[in-house]
């Protein structure tokens, strides 16, 4: 009897040991971990969207993020042996902050679509947010804006589709695109993501229209033109300046050249507006050139010449080949080509 009591006793003993056990690891596998949360949360303050009718739709569907032990597939071709671009900025209160990174965060991943599943991408895209390690309230945000994001896209590629668009010039349509924007993902995110880039095309579609209006003289038109570059963000000014501002010295050395100025004259003009570093590349690059010129013009005096001696078309053609590639290396031989195809087009458009 005693020993039927031992055992009873130890079954009993057993039988709590393995439902302790079995509801330590339902909570274990309950607890809230990396998942990323589901895409219903909440913007952050200043972030609302204004109107969000439209779902992802089946071309990006808004599937749950997937769990944090899940394995997803190597990255495709065109991603590989890249680095991730753009940035997920967090402000000093945890809440996401909506700029022109985080788009080209959300684009560098994107660019892969049509190489793999909408779907997958997406949740590449949350797999790099959660391995960011964000705080709650800005993992919420991002997660959102992405869904909106993704929610614009489709509806941008719907106007695209549309028979409308077709009869749209380029203000109407970046018009178009602006108020999707805000339609999907509010004016604050909107403004945050894309108001750089609207503030951009917005002096391009104002340009177009100076450089069509036949009422302006040309100063009018240059005065209207650089009133607009000052609407520009500061950056994309400083930007704009570093990337013309070679253009611009090259036209003015040609006006000196065709004045009259000669070597010294342009030695000291670059010394006086770029200094003297800048002055020596510039000198070098000269030198490059002139003797690139001058190959050039051997070249193709042999050829000519080549041209006149060999009456048979075949072996003409062998011999031009031969001494193209006798001449330069197989870069060369594209600038060689394009050079010729640059030629052929002036004459032909001056005949």
């Amino acid at each position: 009897m005693k020993s039927r009591a031992v055992i009873l006793v130890v079954a009993l003993c057993a039988l709590l040991g393995a439902g302790v056990f079995s509801w330590w690891k339902v909570r274990a596998e309950d607890a809230p971990g990396p998942a990323v949360p589901p895409s219903s949360g909440s913007v952050a303050q200043g972030m609302q969207r204004v109107v969000s009718p439209t779902a992802v739709g089946a071309a990006v569907p808004a599937s749950p993020a997937p769990s944090s032990g899940a394995t997803l597939p190597p990255l495709p071709g065109s991603l590989q042996d890249t680095e991730e671009d753009g940035a997920v900025v967090v402000d000093a209160s945890g809440h996401l902050v909506p700029n022109a990174d985080l788009l080209r965060f959300f684009n560098y991943y994107l660019s892969a679509t049509g190489e793999e599943p909408a779907s997958l991408i997406r949740e590449r895209i949350l797999t790099a947010l959660r391995g960011k390690k964000l705080p709650a309230a800005a993992m919420d945000e991002a997660v959102q804006v992405l869904d909106d994001y993704l929610a614009y896209l489709d509806a941008a590629r719907g106007l695209a589709s549309k028979g409308s668009s077709a009869t749209m010039d380029t203000g109407e349509r970046l018009e178009a695109l602006r108020k999707l924007r805000r339609e999907h993902l509010g004016p604050g995110v909107a403004d945050g993501l894309f108001g750089q880039e609207e503030a951009v095309d917005a002096v391009a579609v104002e340009r177009l229209k100076l450089m069509k209006d036949a009422s302006l003289t040309k100063e009018e038109r240059e005065q209207r033109m650089a009133a607009l570059e000052e609407r520009l963000p500061p950056d994309v000014r400083a930007h704009r300046e570093e990337a013309v501002r070679p253009l611009r010295q090259q036209a003015v050395e040609q006006e000196l050249l065709a004045a009259g100025a000669t070597a010294e004259d342009l030695h000291q003009h670059r010394l006086s507006t770029v200094g003297p570093e800048a002055t020596g590349r510039l000198e070098a690059l000269d030198a490059e050139r002139a003797k690139w010129k001058q190959r050039l013009a051997d070249f193709r005096a042999k050829r000519e010449a080549l041209g006149q001696s060999e009456p048979d078309p075949a072996r003409r053609q062998a011999a031009v080949q031969r001494l193209l590639f006798d001449s330069f290396t197989p870069e060369e031989r594209l600038r060689v080509e394009a050079a010729d195809t640059i030629d052929a087009a002036s004459r032909s458009g001056g005949g």
